[in-house]
């Protein structure tokens, strides 16, 4: 695609359950469709390759060739408003519901339930406050990104 038909670049940090450090590179083109990748690569079920160097190497290269082909194309770091005002009501709604699924379990005595809600809790919180922290949405000059829009190298996975 000629580099002009980009209108914008967004990174965005975009866990999911199975990928928690998982990262994307949005390009919107001038005709209103997208092009998205990932530093994760999926390979099947619940299993995914790390592209983390790659796709750091790549990004850095869009950005600094955009910038310099495509005056017009915006740089913009985190989610849009919409969706980040949709992210944090969906943790608020999430957190009461789990709080009060908490009480509930703890009046009727279902202590292996508060236990599950606990070890939940524990095991996605850090990733949904992540998510909240990193993705408020913010422009950035193509040639210094958001680090935390970024995978770190240090964090790539173990996996073959």
């Amino acid at each position: 695609m000629p580099w002009a038909e980009v209108a914008s670049v967004r990174l965005e940090f975009a866990p999911t359950r199975p990928e928690r450090n998982r990262y994307r590179c949005r390009l919107a083109l001038g005709n209103g469709s997208t092009v998205e990748f990932f530093n994760r690569t999926y390979r099947g079920v619940y299993d995914f390759a790390d592209t983390t160097a790659d796709y750091v190497s790549f990004v850095r290269a869009l950005l600094t060739a955009l910038a310099a082909h495509a005056p017009q194309c915006r740089f913009v770091a985190g989610a849009g408003a919409a969706n980040y005002a949709l992210g944090v009501t969906g943790f608020l709604v999430a957190a009461g519901a789990v709080l009060l699924a908490l009480v509930f379990s703890i009046t009727v005595g279902l202590w292996w339930l508060v236990l599950i809600k606990a070890a939940l809790i524990v095991f996605y919180f850090p990733t949904a406050w992540q998510w909240l922290r990193r993705n408020r949405e913010q422009a950035f000059a193509p040639a210094s990104p958001p680090a935390e829009m970024l995978p770190a190298m240090a964090e790539q996975s173990a996996r073959p």
